[in-house]
């Protein structure tokens, strides 16, 4: 949906100069609107020409009835004669500049040529602004729907009836129950999503769900007598998302009716998923299912996370703009915000931008305050996306762009805005209370309170051996119990293979066969002949008989060093089988310790010796303190313990590459650090956090090495 382009003027702030009269262009369309919280008329004027609408109150309604007088001291006259109202002509020179600079007048003469030509100069950005605004958020008018969609509007019109409600309603419990006939499929159907035909298919309900709603609002529009000039598509960070012109909805009177168009898009796509519910019950698996399984399920769910978001311009927006019916609510919004925001620092007793009660005045600050963060947090978000996205000078540049134009300069020319009304204010500013929360901020900011470093840990054992069994055999004593504690080279288990015995017994017939022919070879000639056969023989048959006694010597496993039994098999019973390979078990080290990963920035924060603590994830125990024993010089290229990976729910994002190595997303140096070897009776393999102890620092210095680092890094210095 459009918001309305008109621009706000504040009256403290303009100081318009005696001019010619000047008439109101013919063109311009006068309309009732709806009536305020206390009551009061409002009129709407519509400028046909940029497309746009401006809210006037009873007062500006009383002047345009008047215009034509063609002199201000006489429209007062005759407002004070004919209503109630009381009015100077301070008022009516200010709505005068309102409408002179909005060019709803006449243009006459070379003021009014020099005006519409600086204004026709301020409206052509150069081709950097340009570029600035529109790769963000570019949008292209496609269609000019308005014709088609009148033709088209009485066969939808029975979908505004009170009984397509009820059927959809109705339709809505027969889908929840046939849906919870088959919840259990309906949970896991994803089968086909993942195929190149499903996911053409996903697509493609996609663009169809989008397409719906649209024509939600378009279809809701015109059945409100509302003309809809445009639809097209915007391209958001390059990412396509269809868009409907709506805008002359700000003429109608009834909010209602508003609301109404406001909430038609999300209504549309509920009633598609609705009768995609009803689809999927009765469709065979396969790629259209899972298409509309898609629609179905969580098509819907993202439309309304995304769409009922109010600090954005989406339906959400509108909703709460029509729901307070306060057009422009932002720009409002924002002036409330900005004048509460210095009069609370600094007292400047400048007139409140708008009047509301107590109650709405601090809604509509809250809310304003709620959006800036919001948009913080999202033109951060951006930048980050950004430098992400392009290569690597590109990233580093559209980054500084983010933070710099969004970020950066608006809070640089609030601040300006404050010097110069300190300039003007006539008494000496004096301190307040209000001052505590930005020194507080700049303290927390500035002063070095960060004295500790906390990073993601794996606690395991220092050394662990997994006992494997050599290949298919059978248990015949099990000699250890779960956390025994054992001896270098004390046996563990006994295994038996049948097949060994079996062919160790062969071989040693054999042998003893061709010991008998040997040595009966030299009492006989013809048997002589055969002795270098029978002696390359004997070699062979001596040499199988020993690999196949090795074999049989593996298959009583020992402790290799001095430890625990963890993790013992539940197979190990007397006579069961194992297969080749199977772990049987785990031989762990008494002794612990904790691998641990630091960002780049924070190298400089750690030494060797430095001491801490670790904090198991889920307190399973008691925090212990450990001591930095060593620290990568050279960061990690690819994480080898996979628990700390954000893939396997830790803390450090890595992506896999097509070998399914895990490469962390930034720079990150491994950490070894030594447990006290009375803290812990045996060591476990837990994942934790770790706090160490550092030189204190302050979080701006934190965020500049960070900052610096990722340059250094980026630009191959």
């Amino acid at each position: 949906m459009v918001d309305s382009n008109s621009i706000e003027i504040d009256p403290a702030l303009a100081e318009p100069k005696p001019r010619k009269w000047l008439g109101l262009r013919e063109d311009l369309g006068l309309y009732t609107g709806p009536r305020t919280t206390d009551g009061a008329p409002t009129w709407t004027l519509h400028d046909p020409a940029t497309h746009r609408y401006f809210r006037l109150g009873w007062l500006e309604f009383e002047f345009l009835q008047r215009w034509n007088l063609g002199n201000a001291e006489t429209i007062i006259q005759a407002i004070q004669h004919d209503t109630p109202l009381n009015a100077d002509v301070t008022d009516i020179e200010l709505f005068s500049y309102f409408l002179h600079s909005h060019q709803l007048t006449k243009p006459q003469g070379a003021e009014s040529s020099q005006l519409l030509a600086a204004k026709r100069k301020a409206s052509q950005p150069s081709f950097w602004t340009w570029l600035l605004h529109n790769y963000l958020f570019l949008r292209i008018p496609l269609l000019r729907p308005d014709g088609a969609l009148k033709k088209m509007l009485p066969w939808v019109n029975v979908l505004f009836h009170r009984q397509f409600v009820v059927l959809l309603l109705l339709l809505l419990v027969l889908a929840g129950y046939l849906v919870s006939e088959q919840w259990t499929q309906f949970s896991r159907s994803f089968s086909h999503v993942f195929t190149p035909e499903g996911m053409l298919t996903a697509a493609l309900m996609l663009s169809l769900s989008k397409m719906i709603h649209e024509l939600g609002h378009a279809f809701t529009a015109c059945h409100f007598g509302c003309r809809v000039p445009s639809m097209g598509v915007a391209f958001m960070m390059g990412f396509p998302m269809l868009w409907t012109d709506v805008t002359d909805a700000w003429r109608l009177p009834s909010r209602k009716q508003r609301l109404s168009i406001d909430a038609a898009g999300m209504i549309a796509e509920l009633a598609l998923a609705i009768l995609a519910t009803l689809l999927w019950t009765v469709l065979p698996d396969g790629a259209v299912r899972s298409g509309v399984y898609l629609l179905a399920s969580t098509a819907w769910l993202l439309t309304l996370a995304v769409n009922l978001n109010p600090f954005m311009r989406f339906d959400g927006y509108y909703l709460f703009s029509d729901y307070l019916d306060i057009a422009n609510l932002q720009e409002r919004c924002f002036a409330l915000a900005r004048w509460r925001l210095r009069e609370s620092l600094f007292n400047f007793q400048l007139p409140i931008p708008e009047e509301f009660s107590k109650n709405r005045h601090r809604l509509l600050c809250a809310y304003a305050y709620g959006t800036w963060i919001y948009r913080l947090i999202l033109f951060a978000g951006i930048a980050w996306a950004v430098y992400h996205f392009f290569f690597k000078v590109l990233g580093l540049f559209l980054f500084a762009v983010e933070i710099g134009w969004f970020i950066v300069r608006p809070i640089i020319k609030e601040m300006r805005v404050w010097r110069e009304l300190m300039i003007l204010h006539k008494t000496p500013l004096r301190p307040r209370l209000a001052w505590l929360i930005p020194l507080t901020m700049l303290a927390l900011l500035f002063i070095p309170w960060r004295t500790h470093l906390l990073v993601s840990g794996l606690l395991s054992a220092e050394t662990e051996f997994t006992l494997y069994s050599p290949q298919s055999a059978k248990v015949q004593r099990v000699l250890v119990k779960e956390g025994d504690s054992v001896q270098t080279d004390q046996v563990l288990i006994e295994l038996t293979s049948p097949d060994i015995d079996f062919r160790i017994a062969s071989a040693e017939r054999h042998l003893a066969e061709l010991n008998e022919q040997l040595a009966s070879q030299g009492l006989e000639v013809a048997l002589a002949q055969h002795n270098p056969m029978d002696m390359g023989e004997l070699q062979s048959t001596l040499a199988e008989l020993s690999g196949l006694r090795d074999t049989q010597k593996k298959l009583t496993l020992r402790a290799s060093f001095a430890g625990y039994i963890r993790d013992l098999s539940d197979v190990l019973q007397q006579g069961e089988w194992v297969a080749k390979n199977e772990s049987l078990g785990i031989v762990k080290s008494p002794h612990a310790t904790v691998t641990a990963y630091a960002e780049e920035a924070d190298l400089n924060r750690l030494q060797v010796g430095a001491k801490g603590r670790f904090y198991s994830e889920g307190g399973d125990f008691a925090p212990f303190p450990v001591q930095v024993i060593t620290v990568d010089s050279v960061g990690t290229r690819q994480l080898t313990i996979a628990e700390l990976g954000s893939n396997h729910g830790g803390e450090i994002a890595v992506r896999e590459d097509e070998q399914h190595h895990l490469i962390p997303e930034q720079g990150i140096y491994r950490l070894l650090l030594k447990v006290d070897d009375h803290t812990l009776t045996h060591a476990i393999t837990i994942r934790g956090r770790l706090s160490l102890d550092t030189p204190a620092e302050s979080l701006a210095g934190r965020l500049l090495r960070s900052a610096l680092a990722v340059l250094i890094r980026e630009s191959s210095w």
